[in-house]
């Protein structure tokens, strides 16, 4: 059978039970390969394109985000040492949602301070009323990562911020690097969800039915 054939039988289950599909998607590794697959993505552009080839150092909020997309992998390999335990599942959810929603923070963050940084300001213009919070916010070469996890002395080279946050000015369509991992971090957050749904689904099924 075609690649074509599959995914049109594929697509044909799903729209007609959904909620079985999720619930059988989640169960195995492929989807989960895609997750790890692509955050690695995310973390291999980060070093290869714009710190080794345009020589963008990162900042510290940047170190954050390639630390979060680190901790997604991790997520994901947990879940595929077996997909179909459920404390393996449990643990490589909760991290992975924490590495999304916290990456996500940390995205919103660094766009905020690199919009004020860009902005054009003249005489009639109250910048720090303009810009808010972010206005006021600077980088630290000295990263305060979760659980004190010293990763900046550990791996120097992917974790050690020698940039400045807000500083790059590199854009693709219009949008900037913060831009592009909010909507990494949307399209995790939406894979994530159903799911989710599909894991919390197959647990009920474990469920002693009631008479």
């Amino acid at each position: 059978m075609s690649l074509q054939q599959r995914l049109k039988e594929f697509w044909g289950q799903f729209k007609a039970t959904p909620a079985d599909s999720l619930t059988h998607m989640q169960d195995h590794r492929p989807i989960w390969l895609v997750m790890v697959g692509g955050a690695l993505f995310l973390i291999l552009s980060a070093i290869f394109y714009f710190q080794l080839f345009l020589a963008m150092d990162p900042c510290e909020l940047c170190v954050y985000i390639r630390f979060s997309q680190c901790c997604i992998v991790l997520a994901g390999l947990i879940i595929l040492i077996d997909p179909r335990n459920h404390i393996l599942k449990f643990l490589g959810l909760l991290l992975a949602w924490y590495a999304v929603i916290q990456g996500w923070m940390w995205s919103v963050e660094l766009m905020k301070i690199h919009d004020a940084a860009h902005m054009v300001v003249d005489e009639t213009m109250d910048f720090f009323a303009a810009a808010g919070d972010a206005a006021g916010s600077a980088c630290s070469t000295d990263p305060r990562f979760p659980l004190n996890l010293p990763l900046d002395e550990w791996l120097p080279f992917e974790f050690a911020p020698t940039g400045g946050c807000g500083e790059d000015d590199w854009t693709l369509l219009g949008m900037n690097m913060a831009h592009y991992c909010i909507i990494a971090y949307t399209v995790f957050m939406v894979c994530l969800a159903p799911l989710t749904f599909g894991w919390v689904r197959s647990l009920k099924k474990l469920l002693p039915l009631k008479k």
